[in-house]
């Protein structure tokens, strides 16, 4: 059988194209799944996957059956169409990407770039498999974005950086513009703790909100209780009081995050009173996000793959003391400063560089031009290299690209990726 990601591999020279035209046309010949399913609509430049990840978790602890849609897969293609917290079973996407390729070859409907295909299959295997709600990830800002064609019960901006700026601008408020398309008319939006303060990114989106007629809802910060490896114990505002709750996803940034998705499904509770303190304390704690702040043995992965998320990297309190730092960047993120951080924050650690398996990626010697260190033929090569000079008791950091911290994950589980498709 042949991989999903390769027979959609032919639409990745159609690159990007921020235009709905195409996406509302094929899913009005599919029958307008988008419009059946109520939707959690999840904007903003770090945390999407994090929050998205979270509200996924409480809505099945509260017995709905869900289905989630992220990009890009880490290792295999059928994790972008989650049911149920588990990728899409293989037979129904082929399925179903065998109806969406026969349509588009008999030009019943437009021929779609890779990410518009994606989406597409995405409500196909979703109305198939029969959930009950669907959280939705945003790809590429917001306003344009293939996903802009749903019907929310909420909208989400987890916060504004900068990234991706030759799409969405080059300052904060023309990015938080795009990421504020998703609102929609009398649809509340969740605005993470980060947009709480008056900012640029937060008088773009509130002047984009009055325009639509979209009410805005700050998420409370949460109250970090303890602090305890992987597991952080926090106080979340639920139902108008606080809720102990427990998450076992490490880092810093996840404090946000956690409060961000609380408040998304305090909102929620309005529609749907399952929703409760039990769901959100089972559902809080089940969640998983991997590939983020997350350790295997003697590695610590993270794929914060801009300057905001280095630095929210760089900012964890708890980390252990690094030995080497495995890194890898895509050549349109400003990898140099990136590396000035974690150069500052772990400066006693070797650096160890490769390419992440991606075209648009930094090559290794360029890295090691701009900040002395270890180019490697490989993230493979480069995990070697890095676990072998930190010796039996020392931990390896491996970040930057996600696909890079994807190569290296699946280097030490002993797993087989999909080819990598950056959009």
């Amino acid at each position: 059988m042949v991989a999903l990601v390769e027979r959609l591999a032919p639409l990745i020279a159609r690159g990007v194209v921020l235009d709905l035209a195409a996406m509302r046309a094929a899913l009005a010949a599919l029958g307008d799944p988008q419009a059946r399913l109520p939707v959690v609509h999840v904007a903003g430049t770090n945390g999407k996957g994090s929050v998205s990840a979270m509200v996924d978790a409480v809505l099945r602890a509260a017995g709905q059956r869900v289905g989630r849609y992220t990009s890009p897969h880490l290792h295999r293609f059928v994790e972008r169409i989650a049911v149920d917290g588990e990728p899409v079973d293989e037979a129904l996407a082929q399925a179903q990407c065998d109806r969406l390729l026969a349509l588009m070859a008999g030009g019943a409907i437009p021929t779609l770039t890779f990410f518009e295909a994606a989406t597409a299959l995405g409500w196909m295997c979703f109305e198939a498999a029969g959930v009950h709600r669907v959280v939705l990830e945003v790809g590429l800002g917001g306003r344009l974005d293939a996903t802009a064609v749903c019907a929310p019960d909420v909208t989400v901006i987890t916060g504004i950086a900068l990234d991706h700026q030759g799409y969405l601008g080059d300052t904060l408020a023309a990015i938080a513009t795009e990421k504020a398309g998703i609102l929609k008319p009398g649809v509340p939006c969740v605005l993470g703790p980060r947009l709480g303060a008056a900012s640029e990114a937060r008088g773009a989106i509130e002047a984009v909100a009055r325009r639509v007629g979209a009410p805005l809802i700050d998420a409370p910060p949460a109250r970090v209780v303890s602090v305890d490896g992987a597991t952080t114990s926090l106080e979340v505002r639920f139902a108008g009081e606080p809720l102990p709750v427990a998450i076992h996803l490490a880092g810093a940034y996840q404090v946000e995050n956690v409060a961000t998705a609380a408040a998304v499904l305090d909102r929620m509770r309005s529609l749907d009173p399952t929703i409760d303190a039990a769901a959100m304390r089972a559902g809080l704690a089940a969640a998983r996000w991997p590939g983020r702040m997350e350790r295997i043995g003697d590695v610590i992965l993270d794929g914060g793959h801009n300057l905001d998320g280095v630095a929210a990297l760089c900012a964890s309190p708890g980390l252990p003391p690094i030995a080497a730092v495995v890194f890898g960047a895509s050549s349109d993120k400003p990898w140099a400063a990136m590396l000035g951080l974690l150069a500052g924050a772990f400066p006693g650690a070797r650096r160890f560089y490769a390419a992440a398996p991606l075209p648009r990626a930094v090559a290794p010697e360029a890295m090691r031009a701009e900040r002395d260190g270890t180019a490697c033929a490989s993230p493979a090569e480069a995990i070697a290299a890095a676990r072998a000079s930190a010796g039996p008791q020392g931990v390896v950091l491996a970040c930057g690209s996600l696909y890079l911290v994807a190569a290296v994950r699946a280097r030490l589980l002993g797993l087989v990726n999909d080819p990598p498709v950056g959009m």
